[in-house]
């Protein structure tokens, strides 16, 4: 029953959070598969950075849902197959530590599974179209076949490969979605040649066959996008690793963004503190949780008494499954550190983290000690996740169309070029929006542009020769938008439409330091209202004058000439949400 009702949960609860309208999204995740579908990649140049060359294999999914079914009934679905962790991480469990009381027969796996899904990473991207809450599903997937298939793959026979096959494949295909996977698929090989008593030939055998099975599943998913790309710029992860494979385009590099890593001896040793204390330095959300240095010092405890006990003689107590799966989430903690050390990347084996606690403080004290210590551990765990606002990438309220905006039919698409020069905001999602013949060519992104990158957008404008366009970004003046709705919320309650509530209403801006203020309103149903203080006023058209001029130097720098005098201001959003954007016109010298 809880295998149904908790997928169906986290579908309500993404339904809860509205339409998802994260930063990526906004940049590449609904460019990359409309581009995909409409053959843009020979078209366009970069319009949503070097991101939006990342495989649009995983984000087909959500964009398709998104267009063909009623926008909440999409996030419902997206959310409840997320929730499927649940049921992966349930399984897992009722393997691993099947010598359990039967009172936790089923008790005991339901709760370490909703521990694990009440990790922060996972519920920040539930019904989210990042992918790493989906891809994580397939790396799930694969640990529960191999550790419920322990002793059948021991047997080297036909049902022993195809196992393994399907476990290797479900990872390789996460790899191929999504290359930050090849973390914990590189881990599982890892875990599978070094876990377990049996022979090192069996172990060779089943950790090449997983991983031969993994290339394969990669091949599947990933090898299409990575041959397009190789035939249209000589490199098969461009824009990535251009110090391999050079392109006139690219300033040599290799993995665009290394940041995030610890600094050091010490900071590596002590990483789990670090990123607990301080989540910023794993991410730019600043996800709290306190269970990564709870099973990082459980870990170690157990290391060095296991090492003592061995060094007494004492002979090994860890069941092999139990073992695998320890091995397996430390070595991907290891590997993430050192490749990536970005929190949202390590969805799959943090899920287990109350998992392995619990495997953890079993072999440190008896069953009844360590049930009652994990409890109040993961219970502590939990509430550091939700007390600090279980955090997410961005949501909107729902509309129906999805996503919108006041696109105007631009003359001659299949001549016509646009430029998106913003600094402030990503616009690739806007191109989605906008006649798929039109050539989209991005300007001040996150793309690492060698000085021909420049004399490339000139010639695709000139061999088109059709008109040219500038999309910047306009003001939203957002604090005007929310002080409007408790503006309306207010008049609701009629706390405006008479002295002696606009009184109270003073009280309590006042009392409780509200950044507002109640000043008289012109209304007639009204004898006050609220308003943004003079202070944190915006001038919405000194703003957008402002960004017209900033992209004006941006396109400049490219070679063009922006005309600030055709610009026209448009709204486009996603869900009910509604962001101003400028249309403006552009030639070249």
């Amino acid at each position: 029953m809880a295998a149904i009702v908790v997928p169906l949960l986290f579908g309500f609860y993404s339904v809860i959070l509205g339409a998802d309208a994260n930063w990526d999204l906004y940049n590449y995740h609904v460019y990359a598969p409309f581009a995909l579908m409409n053959g843009k990649v020979s078209i366009d140049l970069a319009p949503a950075g070097f991101q939006g060359y990342f495989n649009p294999t995983l984000d087909l999914f959500p964009y398709l849902l998104n267009r063909t079914l009623p926008p909440a009934m999409s996030g419902f679905l997206q959310g409840m197959l997320h929730g499927m962790t649940f049921v992966f991480v349930m399984g897992i469990a009722s393997v691993v530590l099947p010598e359990r009381p039967i009172e936790d027969r089923y008790r005991l796996p339901i709760l370490l599974a909703l521990s694990g899904c009440l990790t922060a990473v996972f519920l920040s991207e539930v019904g989210n179209s990042m992918g790493d809450n989906t891809t994580a599903l397939f790396i799930l997937g694969s640990v529960f076949i191999i550790v419920s298939n322990w002793s059948t793959l021991r047997n080297c026979d036909m049902a022993a490969a195809m196992l393994l096959v399907t476990a290797g494949l479900l990872a390789g295909l996460s790899m191929g979605l999504k290359l930050t996977n090849v973390v914990p698929a590189f881990s599982i090989c890892v875990a599978l040649l070094f876990s377990g008593r049996g022979t090192l030939t069996l172990r060779l055998w089943l950790s090449i066959g997983f991983g031969v099975a993994a290339i394969i599943g990669f091949a599947i998913t990933g090898a299409h996008w990575m041959i397009r790309l190789a035939q249209e710029f000589g490199n098969p992860l461009f824009p990535q690793f251009s110090n391999v494979f050079p392109h006139p385009l690219v300033a040599p590099v290799g993995v665009a963004d290394m940041r995030w890593r610890p600094q050091g001896l010490l900071e590596t040793f002590f990483w789990p503190f670090i990123f607990s204390v301080n989540p910023r330095r794993v991410g730019e959300l600043p996800l709290r949780q306190i269970i990564w240095p709870i099973v990082y010092m459980t870990f170690w405890i157990w290391t060095l008494r296991k090492l003592w006990a061995r060094y007494l003689g004492a002979t090994p107590t860890l069941r092999p499954e139990a073992s695998f799966l320890l091995l397996f989430i430390a070595t991907a903690y290891l590997l993430w550190m050192q490749l990536f050390s970005i929190s949202r990347y390590m969805v799959s084996f943090e899920v287990l983290l109350p998992l392995a606690l619990f495997i953890l403080l079993t072999q440190l004290r008896p069953y009844t000690y360590a049930r009652r210590t994990a409890k109040w551990l993961l219970v502590a765990a939990a509430a550091v996740v939700l007390t600090a606002g279980a955090r997410t990438w961005g949501h909107e309220g729902w509309g129906d169309p999805l996503y919108h905006a006041e696109a105007p039919a631009l003359p001659d698409p299949t001549r016509a070029t646009v430029l998106l020069a913003s600094a402030q905001k990503p616009l690739g999602w806007l191109v989605s929006l906008f006649h798929p013949e039109i050539a989209f060519v991005g300007l001040a992104t996150a793309f690492p542009a060698a000085p021909a990158y420049n004399e490339k957008a000139q010639e695709i404008a000139r061999g088109r020769g059709g008109p040219i366009f500038v999309i910047t970004d306009g003001e939203d003046n957002t604090r005007a938008s929310d002080m409007a709705f408790y503006d309306d919320l207010a008049r609701r309650i009629k706390l405006t439409a008479s002295p002696k509530g606009c009184g109270f209403l003073r009280s309590i801006v006042s009392q409780l330091r509200l950044r507002a203020d109640v000043v008289a309103s012109e209304a007639d149903d009204a004898a006050c209202r609220l308003d943004v203080p003079q202070s944190r006023k915006v001038d919405v058209g000194a703003s957008e004058r402002a960004r017209r001029e900033q992209a004006g130097q941006i396109v400049a720098q490219a070679g063009f000439t922006l005309d600030p005098e055709s610009c026209t201001v448009f709204t486009a959003g996603i869900g009910s949400g509604s962001h101003r954007y400028q249309l403006c016109r552009a030639m070249l010298p």
